[in-house]
């Protein structure tokens, strides 16, 4: 069963910062080295300068540097544990009113083969490297991971009804014009409420995948040092918990962008996937028709393509035959489109491996800005997604399976510097 914990949660004294949107930020990973920049100097207390910032000693100066703030009460701690109820309101790509509520605690670590808390997509050594060291320095969980439970007929939102009446800890509207506001909850009657509630849920890891490995990791190391009661601090991650079912719950598809790989002519790698793909054409006037055709509901699958120099949109159109020679695959991973791009496409077609494929790619949600680079030749090729389900991230772990890195993008995603976690 999952377990969670209140806990006292540093946060930046509202006495010493009046204005939050100044020192938070995204996650570390949808962190561009532009706006990795822009977030240095919008604040000398921007929590970037923990998370991700551009020292020579990145790790060492982390840990100095919030010990500063510590002493000097830019960041103070909380003088009792409390659970942290976490709304972001915000207008969804139709154009519709959302909010996802969901709320930060204390969430006790557990082994992926305890089918307690699963992943849903793969991780990469190098992340978990970078991340390790920075717990090791600061011994602070400085983002939560974000994870998602199944259960329709109960609300965060109605637990929290009258917790969430009050004013905020903390209120902002951050640069993608999203309102975050967070309430700290110590009432014992609520807490109770919500960790009977999620006690007999198990949990897929939405995002933070490279941070929950870490910190079971981080726990190893720490039990090893002398006998642990599993109650210490390092025995739990900061999370995010919310529901799968709840409205606010959007997931975007994430596009590939490639580079610097030696491509085939066009004509023949239009004969080559002619063998699997139906290839629409569409002309670069079309791309409003295009994009429709990509998302258009009914039968058959899609996956939007563009090379460069083609002049071309290409709509790659497919069934369940494309994906033939991944019998060593369950159906529930043949039947992603992420896997087909990864597997058929990039792989198979273009003679990429993982490892080749994890240096060429680059990512982003917005497929305008996609098709775009590869016409302006920055990149060789984009490739559009639709997004993938939350029925099917259940499916794929319920074969204690995962996808490609960056199958989905949960939006929108939480900020660092809400809350920290000592550990």
């Amino acid at each position: 069963m999952a377990m969670i914990r209140p806990f006292r949660g540093v946060r930046y004294n509202p006495a010493l910062v009046e204005d939050f949107s100044r020192v938070v930020s995204p996650p570390y990973d949808v962190i561009s080295p532009e706006q990795q920049t822009l977030l240095h100097l919008r604040s000398p207390y921007n929590a970037v300068h923990l998370d991700f910032n551009q020292d020579s000693e990145r790790y060492t100066a982390a840990a100095e540097r919030l010990r500063d703030w510590l002493a000097r009460d830019v960041l103070i701690r909380e003088n009792e544990p409390a659970l942290y109820f976490y709304s972001q309101e915000f207008t969804s790509q139709g154009g519709g009113k959302r909010r996802r509520i969901g709320v930060l605690a204390a969430l006790r670590l557990e082994e992926f083969s305890s089918g307690i808390i699963r992943p849903h997509e793969r991780t990469f050594e190098g992340a978990k490297k970078d991340r390790l060291d920075l717990l090791r320095s600061c011994q602070t969980h400085l983002s939560p991971i974000f994870c998602l439970y199944a259960r329709k007929e109960w609300s965060l939102a109605q637990v929290a009804k009258s917790a969430l009446a009050q004013p905020p800890l903390i209120s902002l509207v951050d640069d993608k014009d999203v309102t975050h506001q967070v309430w700290n909850v110590t009432d014992p009657s609520v807490i109770a409420e919500v960790t009977k509630g999620l006690e007999q849920e198990s949990l897929i890891i939405a995002d933070g995948h490279h941070r929950y490995e870490t910190a079971l990791r981080y726990r190893q190391e720490r039990g090893a040092q002398g006998q642990s009661s599993g109650e210490e601090p390092y025995n739990f991650v900061m999370a995010y918990l919310t529901n799968a079912y709840d409205d606010g719950l959007v997931i975007l598809p994430t596009h590939r962008l490639l580079q610097e790989v030696t491509m085939p002519n066009l004509r023949d790698l239009r004969t080559v996937l002619q063998r699997d793909f139906h290839v629409g054409q569409f002309a670069l006037d079309q791309r409003g028709a295009f994009l429709t055709a990509l998302s258009a509901p009914g039968p058959g699958r899609r996956i939007g393509s563009m090379f460069a120099g083609a002049g071309y949109y290409w709509l790659l159109s497919f069934d369940d035959r494309a994906t033939r020679n991944l019998q060593h695959l369950s159906p529930q991973l043949r039947s992603l489109d992420v896997t087909v791009l990864h597997d058929i496409l990039l792989q198979q077609f273009l003679g990429l491996s993982p490892e080749m494929q994890k240096q060429k790619l680059s990512y982003t949600i917005d497929a305008d800005e996609a098709l775009q680079r590869v016409i302006d030749r920055k990149y060789q090729a984009a490739f559009l997604l639709n997004p993938t389900s939350y029925d099917q991230v259940a499916r794929v772990c319920g074969q204690a399976e995962t996808m490609p890195q960056k199958s989905t993008y949960f939006y929108p995603k939480l900020l660092t510097g809400l809350v920290f976690q000592q550990v």
